[in-house]
Parts: C-alpha cells; sequence; structure tokens
C-alpha cells in the first residue's frame, strides 16, 4: 500500500513537472529611446521587446498581440510605410496614430528568445512626460485574428509603460546678423549667443522675388558653446547688379535647421572697373584708368589713417593724379560714383 501511494505521488510529480515544461511566458518592455525625448516636428523610437521566458514551449505563429499607445496630444504614430523597425514575419494589423497592433505572423518565438521591434513616432507639440503604454495579448488564426490564450503566461508580464517628452531645442541662438557691400562684394556676418549640437551654416542665396534660393556656402559651426561666436562669410561668385537676399540654414548634428531671417543687398558696382599705374609712382603722377563707371566719379587719396590728402572727379577712361607733393609712403585710393560704385586700391609713392 505504501509502495503504491509512493508511486502515484511520484507519477503525480511527474505529470506537474512534465506539464510547466510544456508552457511558455511572454513578456513585454517598452522603452522610449534617446532619454525619452523627442524633438518637436523631429522623428523618435519607442523599442519595443517582446519575448518568451517559457521553459519549453514556442509562441507559435499568429499567437501574440503587441498593441502600442502613444500620447496623442503631444505625439503621433507614423503611418505604416514608414515604420522601418518592425521585425521580419511580424505584421502590422491597425494603426490609428494613436494606437498601433503588431502581430508576430509568421515569426515562432522559442524559449529563451526575444524581438526587439521599433515605433516611429513624431513630436508634434511642446509636452510631457506623457505615459506610452504597451500591452500583449494573445489571438489564434491568420493575423491574430480571434481571441486566443497561452498556456503558462504570467499575466504581470503583460503590461508596460515608458514616457515620452516633446521638446523644442533650439540649437542655435542668433544674437546677430547683417550683410552689407564691401568693396562691392556681399559680405555676411552673424554672431550665435549658444549653441547646442550645432554642426554647420549653410549659407543660401535668393532673388528679388524670394522664390528660388540656392547654397552658395558652408560654414562649420562651433558645437558647444555658452559665449558669443562670430562668423564672416563673402560672396565672391555673384555676378548679378540687382538687388539678392541673403538667409543661413542652420543645421545641428542630427539634422534638424531652421532659418535665420532674410536680409537684402544691393549689388550696384559689378560693372565699374579701376585700374591704377604705375604702381609704385615715381614720377609724381598717377594714372587712374576707370570702365563701366556712372557719370563723374570722385577719387580721394587717403592716408592709411584715413586723413584725406586729395579729392579729384573722373570720367571713365583715363585721368591722372598730381601727387608730386604727397610724401614717399602707401596710400589708399578711394573710388566712388552715384551708383554706389566704392573700390579702393593701394598706391605706394617712391619719389
Amino acid at each position: 500500500m505504501k509502495i503504491s501511494n509512493l508511486i502515484i505521488f511520484l507519477f503525480a510529480n511527474l505529470l506537474a513537472i512534465s506539464g510547466s515544461y510544456g508552457q511558455a511566458n511572454a513578456y513585454i518592455q517598452v522603452l522610449t529611446l534617446n532619454s525619452g525625448n523627442v524633438d518637436l516636428n523631429g522623428v523618435g523610437d519607442i523599442q519595443v521587446t517582446v519575448g518568451n521566458t517559457g521553459p519549453a514551449s514556442n509562441i507559435v505563429a499568429n499567437n501574440l498581440r503587441t498593441q502600442v499607445s502613444v500620447p496623442s496630444a503631444i505625439v503621433s504614430i507614423l503611418p505604416n510605410a514608414l515604420q522601418t523597425g518592425i521585425p521580419a514575419g511580424w505584421v502590422i494589423t491597425s494603426n490609428n496614430g494613436t494606437t498601433i497592433q503588431l502581430c508576430n505572423g509568421s515569426d515562432v518565438i522559442a524559449p529563451g528568445t526575444q524581438r526587439n521591434i521599433l515605433i516611429k513616432i513624431q513630436g508634434n507639440a511642446v509636452g510631457g512626460p506623457s505615459t506610452v503604454s504597451g500591452v500583449l495579448s494573445f489571438r489564434s488564426g491568420t493575423n491574430c485574428t480571434a481571441p486566443g490564450s497561452l498556456a503558462g503566461n504570467n499575466t504581470a508580464d503583460d503590461n508596460s509603460t515608458s514616457s515620452v517628452t516633446v521638446i523644442n531645442i533650439i540649437p542655435i541662438t542668433l544674437a546677430d546678423f547683417s550683410a552689407k557691400l564691401i568693396i562691392c562684394e556681399p559680405s555676411l556676418k552673424w554672431v550665435t549667443e549658444t549653441e547646442i549640437n550645432s554642426d554647420r551654416f549653410e549659407i543660401e542665396r535668393g532673388n528679388i522675388n524670394n522664390t528660388n534660393w540656392s547654397s552658395i556656402g558652408v560654414v562649420a559651426a562651433r558645437g558647444y558653446s555658452n559665449s558669443k561666436t562670430e562668423y564672416k562669410f563673402t560672396d565672391r561668385n555673384n555676378s548679378t547688379t540687382e538687388k539678392i537676399l541673403y538667409r543661413l540654414k542652420m543645421i545641428d548634428k542630427d539634422g534638424h535647421y531652421k532659418y535665420s531671417k532674410i536680409l537684402p543687398v544691393f549689388i550696384n558696382c559689378k560693372t565699374a572697373n579701376v585700374y591704377v599705374y604705375p604702381n609704385p609712382v615715381q614720377d609724381g603722377k598717377l594714372y587712374v584708368s576707370l570702365t563701366g563707371s556712372a557719370g563723374l566719379v570722385e577719387a580721394s587719396l587717403l592716408s592709411m589713417s584715413g586723413q584725406v590728402l586729395l579729392k579729384a572727379k573722373m570720367n571713365n577712361g583715363t585721368n591722372s593724379l598730381n601727387v608730386s607733393n604727397i610724401a614717399n609712403g602707401t596710400y589708399i585710393l578711394n573710388i566712388q560714383d552715384a551708383n554706389g560704385v566704392n573700390k579702393k586700391e593701394k598706391v605706394i609713392i617712391q619719389h
């Protein structure tokens, strides 16, 4: 009798052990990447990990439905075509922008294995932190269509939450941005107050109608700075003689960008040319050849400190200046006309 009871006891335990080995357990973990932050109008990722901690049984095909919901007030789930982080064999069964449901489709999840799913979301309004939730349920049939179950599943592992915050990081704060004509070339100057994760500035030029913009140069940004940083750019390849527009495209290392204000510059001196000879001047007479200037031109000979030593009116063609009474040294000949031509030529006098 004792022996038969012992046999029954051992048989019952074997059945229990055998039954536990035949079970599976699904779990879910939800994590918003980038420390839970998504840039305003930027794209972020929610990493959803699902797996099987059961001792022996697989989670069979079309058995596991994963649902992820996001706070619609600040973020949205991108359309299916942009969901590039879905594991092989999985299918998206529904997606309304707030809740997405996925099925493990043909993917059989063996014990001790897991799958990582990346759900693409977009930041639509600054706010948070707000809750992102993930829930598992069990189905049967094609594409997880009918209610089902998972023998041995622990329901405590079927839910997980994370949080998301939408932030508006301004990579660059401009303290100043100016554009002016210097010796017939548009010169841009800008100063940043702060920089966070900044990568570069692309300088763009537009026409007078502000409809066509083209990139004409790139200036590397400092990256990170809490103090003022000055940048300069000269447009040396502009051949127009009309009003043109400039703006900065300020790009951070993540590819996000914003534009500066638009500044106009009126180009009005590309047709005027000045040639001085001989240089150095040795016989007391400086010749100035002008082409393309408008009407009378005012020529001024300046010392290096800016003092005006001579003034004269000139026309297109060859003109001369008597510099016999000017001491040996280096000077600046400044040429200006009615159309705003402002050109400077260095002159050396050697008697």
